[in-house]
């Protein structure tokens, strides 16, 4: 990292902003929750997380909901960009949720990731997908107005939403 790039991070981290800007993987996960503590540990004011991202692995987008819920402080989430799969769900448990009004929301179905051809091995992946998808309707249905309709729409494919459509559907609670 350059000195200017570690000069941005301190100044952004100082002002109690994190931004995630690419897909959600284990080492990105790690390095956001590591600053939501630090900052957590140094007082209780608010923390901004700024989302663009596809999404990425679902266990590490578990991992900062968990996080967040036992934080001190209240984090605030906007989308600037695209908030796509566990983004998506990642965005919708913010404190206050905002959206800049050219960015996207979007939620699916869940990827299998089954390879090989072990029979027990895609029964295992099965419950798994089940139990991942059941978490997933709880935190859309506890924290969104999203129907009966939307859950279908995107459990069959994609769900893709504009700002004034996540604001109608409870996704977000003001447009910036």
């Amino acid at each position: 990292m350059k000195d200017n790039e570690i000069k941005i991070e301190t100044r952004l981290l100082e002002s109690r902003k994190i931004f995630l800007s690419s897909a959600i993987e284990e080492d990105v996960m790690e390095t956001i929750i590591k600053k939501l503590v630090i900052l957590d540990n140094i007082n209780n004011k608010n923390i901004d997380i700024f989302i663009n991202s596809p999404g990425g692995v679902v266990s590490d987008g578990f991992a900062f909901i968990d996080t967040v819920k036992q934080l001190k402080s209240k984090v605030n989430t906007y989308i600037i960009g695209e908030a796509c799969s566990v983004a998506g769900l990642m965005s919708i448990i913010g404190n206050k949720r905002y959206m800049s009004e050219n960015s996207f929301w979007m939620s699916h179905d869940m990827r299998g990731g089954i390879y090989g051809d072990y029979s027990e091995k895609v029964l295992a992946r099965t419950d798994y997908i089940k139990k991942c998808w059941a978490l997933i309707e709880n935190h859309l249905k506890k924290y969104t107005k999203l129907n009966n309709k939307d859950l279908d729409t995107l459990r069959s494919g994609e769900l893709w939403l504009n700002a004034k459509e996540c604001l109608t559907k409870g996704i977000i609670d003001k447009i910036i």
